[in-house]
């Protein structure tokens, strides 16, 4: 019963350290994404944290949406898709997510007006006009409500160290002990082997060869711990009896 449980442990531990190595992939892919394409995207869908109210009630604060990588500047947009596009807010770069409701051709370039679907807080359409250069992805349809916040903490760099880098300190100090005590074990077994081989050929009782087993052992705990110097070996409880004769 000990040693099953101590197996399904084993298995709950490798499981989630291939899960943090998963995650670990996931945030550097996203990263290195985001440079090249202007959104973090795998496999061209850009998993996106809604961060403010401006798109209720088609996706709330916190919602984690997923939308296609669309930075072509030939691409055709429609009226009524959702469109993500990059904004300026107090000096700071930040993905913008709204709806399409006017679709502009001026010559040979398309203009797209894009407004909030929270007329609340959006009571009129932006003052920018967007291109098909401009804009990075599409929205999709799909959403995970809630988890938004928890992807974008675990991409910062606190919550990396949180969630990614701690745990698999943690994890590998794990695997280093349960290596260690393997090895011990392992030693273990192949020095009762080598004392079993030494006495299986002598004509001792079951007793007798118990006990030389033991001694063996004992021998070799002995030295690893430094207490002997000497190369330890299986003294039957014959030739025992025979040195404390010569004495």
């Amino acid at each position: 019963m000990k040693q099953a449980l101590k197996r399904i442990f084993n298995i709950i531990i490798d499981v989630i350290v291939v899960l943090i190595l998963a995650v670990s992939v996931l945030i550097v892919t996203l990263s290195l994404t985001s440079k090249s394409s202007g959104v973090p995207n795998i496999f061209g869908i850009a998993p996106l944290n809604v961060q403010s109210s401006s798109m209720e009630d088609t996706f709330n604060v916190d919602d984690l949406i997923l939308c296609t990588v669309t930075n072509d500047p030939f691409y055709e947009y429609k009226k009524g898709d959702i469109v993500t596009f990059p904004i300026e807010i107090n000096g700071e770069n930040r993905l913008n997510t709204h709806r399409i409701v006017e679709v502009i051709k001026d010559e040979n370039i398309t203009y797209y007006r894009t407004q909030g679907d929270n007329k609340l807080t959006n009571p009129e359409p932006d003052n920018d006009l967007q291109t098909s250069s401009r804009i990075v992805a599409k929205y999709t349809g799909k959403r995970i409500p809630g988890v938004g916040y928890i992807f974008s903490f675990v991409r910062t760099q606190l919550g990396f160290f949180l969630c990614v880098l701690l745990p698999m300190i943690f994890f590998f100090v794990y695997e280093a002990v349960r290596v260690i005590m393997n090895v011990i074990a392992y030693n273990k077994e192949k020095a009762v082997e080598e004392a079993k081989a030494v006495v299986s050929n002598s004509e001792l009782t079951e007793e007798q060869k118990k006990k030389a087993i033991e001694e063996y052992l004992a021998s070799i705990g002995e030295k690893q711990s430094g207490i002997t110097e000497n190369e330890p070996t299986v003294q039957t409880p014959a030739e025992s009896d025979n040195s404390n004769s010569e004495d």
